[in-house]
């Protein structure tokens, strides 16, 4: 999976791009972040709060703060989404550090 980063003071996007399609590995999990996802090409499977959802090109998703949510699954294509967090997700930063905001409980 490739990741690039931009933020500013109060937003950041990260463009993901994961040309393998299947499974992800990814625990559930909350911040206080509200985040965006808009897919950009192929599509990719996410779980928010117990409900599924299949996203593709051109979709976008919204998880507020607090809602338990993750990625389980890539497309036959593959998948290029950006992830827009507010307040920025600093946390991202290579090298930074600021802990995480993810919370598994």
């Amino acid at each position: 999976m490739v990741r690039r980063l931009v933020f500013g003071q109060n937003i950041s996007c990260l463009h993901l791009t994961a040309s393998e399609p299947g499974p992800l590995e990814l625990q559930p999990h909350a911040h206080d972040n509200e985040q965006w996802v808009v897919v950009t090409a192929g599509s990719i499977h996410f779980v928010c709060e117990g409900e599924e959802y299949e996203l593709e090109a051109g979709d976008v998703a919204y998880f507020p703060s607090g809602q338990r949510h993750t990625a389980t699954r890539v497309g036959e294509d593959g998948a290029e989404l950006l992830e827009l967090s507010a307040p920025a997700r600093l946390d991202l930063v290579p090298g930074s550090l600021v802990p995480s905001v993810m919370r598994f409980d």
